[in-house]
């Protein structure tokens, strides 16, 4: 499955198509040449996934489990120690979650910024600002990304000397987002001209944020704060991650870009109880196994989400979780 549509997206549980919405982690389908950095050394290892939408991958070959356009996209990326994603900005939201190994995150115009993240680590890039990662240790690393916001698919810009290290290596970025592969044969269309790199005076109007101000936009694993809202029951921690700070919730995380990321922590007997909500929604199991119970009229339906398995809840939906 490298394209697939959602099918019976709407609010009927009983027509809602449980395979083509369930994206298991073992079965991700990666894209290794989805952006102008796939050749560069030192980051022609990496591992670009389009877990729901396209996201902004550039290159037209690249694998997308789900087509569903909901004003934000889920994606992730994979590589091995030492391999870098190369400095980029983005006029969407982006948060990363840390799945697996260890990141070093570098922001800045040139990168002078950094923080390592580990597993469960969260960090929610302001727009406006150049940011890169790359795997430090020796473990194979993996993080979802997620894109967010009324332009989730509006493309990346990236530091000129990315741009001008790869055309030395047979890829070139058009004005209009999408790459051209000259080694694989592909050509320039006569019609649409390369994409300008940024000036210097257009650098100096990106953000530069010193460390002590981009703590506000990171919520490591260790340092995540409990609460009860909305649930006053249940066998399970909850902890609001990230939202808006003009939000009903108390957010650890505030940021305006439109997106709500919280997470559920139960044991073995833990419960998050049926509830639903108006808003699309997305589940990411990030450890154990959590059974999924949807319940609509006489209609019920069950799913075991795995290890880095991803849902796309049907909207407004009743589930619980346990």
């Amino acid at each position: 499955m490298q394209n697939s549509t959602v099918e019976g997206s709407g609010n009927s549980l009983a027509a809602y198509d449980i395979d083509h919405n369930l994206v298991r982690y073992a079965e991700l389908l990666p894209g290794k040449a989805a952006f102008i950095d796939a050749r560069t050394p030192g980051s022609d290892q990496k591992e670009n996934y389009c877990i729901i939408g396209a996201g902004v991958a550039e290159h037209p070959d690249q694998p997308v489990h789900i087509l569903d356009d909901k004003g934000f996209n889920v994606g992730g990326a994979g590589q091995p120690a030492g391999i870098k994603n190369s400095l980029h900005s983005h006029t969407s939201a982006e948060i990363f979650i840390i799945f697996r190994g260890q990141f070093r995150l570098i922001w800045g115009n040139d990168g002078q910024n950094e923080a390592v993240l580990g597993p469960g680590d969260m960090i929610s890039i302001p727009t406006n600002c150049f940011r890169g990662f790359e795997v430090v240790g020796n473990e194979y690393g993996f993080l979802f990304a997620f894109l967010g916001g009324e332009d989730s698919g509006g493309g990346v810009t990236w530091h000129p000397k990315v741009i001008k290290e790869a055309e030395t290596h047979g890829l070139m970025l058009l004005e209009d987002g999408t790459l051209v592969d000259t080694v694989a044969g592909h050509k320039k269309p006569d019609d649409v001209g390369l994409m300008t790199p940024l000036s210097e005076a257009q650098l100096a109007a990106f953000d530069n944020y010193p460390l002590a101000e981009m703590a506000a936009f990171v919520a490591r694993r260790d340092e995540y704060r409990a609460t009860d809202e909305p649930f006053t029951a249940g066998d399970f921690t909850q902890y609001n991650l990230s939202g808006s700070a003009s939000s009903d919730f108390d957010f650890q995380i505030k940021s305006e870009d439109g997106l709500c990321v919280f997470a559920y922590e139960m044991g073995k007997a833990g419960q998050v109880p049926m509830h639903r909500r108006d808003e699309k929604e997305v589940l990411i199991n990030v450890g154990g196994d959590t059974l999924l119970t949807l319940a609509e009229g006489d209609c019920t339906r069950e799913v075991l989400l795995t290890h880095g398995d991803t849902f796309n809840l049907p909207t407004g939906v009743p589930y619980m979780l346990e």
